[in-house]
């Protein structure tokens, strides 16, 4: 199983760190990495590594792919994945400061042990997707933090399918974290993070 994500998937999510870091001047295209074999097992806690100075949480809706393709014209896109939920891209924020300042890659930041959290599945008919927008949310100690829809994406699921699809041949059970709205933040020990799909929580993770 691979994970592939999305950066500055969300107009707001670029805007809130356009002021901290210089963004790709070109994105005409979707930005994509890897964040390695770095799911954090259902029902356990996230330990606060002792690496980096500032991890931060990013919510994102995550699509896992149900067929083998390669090359998948995005009108077909919606038939390679049948579930979607809620996840937690966790980010080692100064190391990525770091490696954007340097031309790095991000892989350190992003793919560290247990930075890929994963809620309960829900279908997409049960969803309703792709006819409804999702809306989502995270809440850390019961506040909201994070709260967008699927709508406000720059590129959809299926347009994110038919991108990697050119590079990497998707496998069932590869995850794609497809982005993350505005309201990212520092990830403290004793905070409870809560992620949301409308009213229903799929997500619980203690801080550690």
């Amino acid at each position: 199983m691979k994970i592939l994500a999305v950066g500055f998937n969300y107009p707001s999510h670029r805007d809130e760190q356009a002021h901290s870091q210089e963004l790709p001047s070109d994105m005409s295209e979707p930005i994509i990495f890897h964040k390695g074999d770095s799911v954090l097992r259902r029902g356990m806690p996230f330990f606060l590594p002792d690496f980096g100075s500032r991890i931060e949480y990013e919510a994102e809706l995550v699509v896992q792919i149900s067929r083998v393709g390669k090359c998948i014209a995005e009108r077909f896109a919606h038939r390679y994945y049948e579930r979607i939920t809620l996840g937690i891209d966790f980010t080692a924020r100064d190391l990525q400061l770091q490696a954007i300042a340097q031309g790095r890659p991000w892989t350190l930041s992003k793919a560290f042990d247990n930075a890929a959290a994963v809620g309960e599945w829900i279908s997409k008919e049960e969803l309703g997707y792709p006819e409804q927008p999702i809306p989502f949310s995270l809440r850390v100690d019961g506040a909201v933090v994070q709260q967008a829809s699927s709508a406000e994406m720059l590129y959809s699921i299926d347009r994110v399918i038919a991108y990697v699809s050119q590079f990497h041949t998707l496998k069932m059970g590869d995850l794609i974290f497809t982005g993350t709205p505005s309201g990212v933040g520092e990830v403290r020990i004793g905070q409870l993070l809560e992620g949301y799909i409308g009213e229903r929580r799929v997500l619980q993770i203690p801080v550690k």
